[in-house]
């Protein structure tokens, strides 16, 4: 799971080490972000995961620079724009972080992220009805609305 968000990292220059930690009821990440070429150790609580569409979505509970600092909304927003247009939306109000992750899911997927359960160095993700077009994978040309 670390190395799928590393992949994410990469495409933001501002954010550095950027890393999952899973503990008994609780996602966190955490990262370096630099502002004007300082940089800042940063952690965010993340609750209610949800993935529909190749979108990742997610609150984030708690953002706090150093463990004590909050980050202002402002940073989250300035993060959102130094993004590749369309990876990331902000929605402030509601504190929601949307990931879009479909340039890094397999064609013809489509699956519905359910339930997650935060236990200790262990994340479980169930997933609810979903479909995998496996035309591509044989090699015959997909047909609409028909999904193996």
């Amino acid at each position: 799971m670390n190395r799928l968000v590393a992949l994410l990292a990469e495409r933001i220059p501002e954010i550095e080490d950027l890393k999952v930690h899973v503990t008994s009821g609780e996602l966190a990440v955490t990262a370096v972000i630099y502002r004007f070429g300082v940089p800042l150790s940063a952690k965010a609580t993340l609750s209610q995961l949800r993935l529909k569409d190749g979108f990742l979505a997610f609150v984030l509970d708690k953002v706090q620079a150093l463990s004590f600092i909050p980050i202002p909304d402002q940073l989250l927003s300035y993060l959102v724009q130094r993004a590749p247009r369309g990876l990331l939306t902000y929605y402030a109000d509601d504190r929601i972080m949307v990931v879009n992750l479909a340039p890094w899911m397999p064609p013809g997927i489509d699956l519905s992220l359910e339930r997650t359960v935060f236990e200790e160095g262990a994340l479980t993700l169930q997933f609810g009805d979903g479909s995998y077009d496996l035309a591509q994978v044989l090699g015959e040309p997909a047909v609409e609305g028909d999904r193996d």
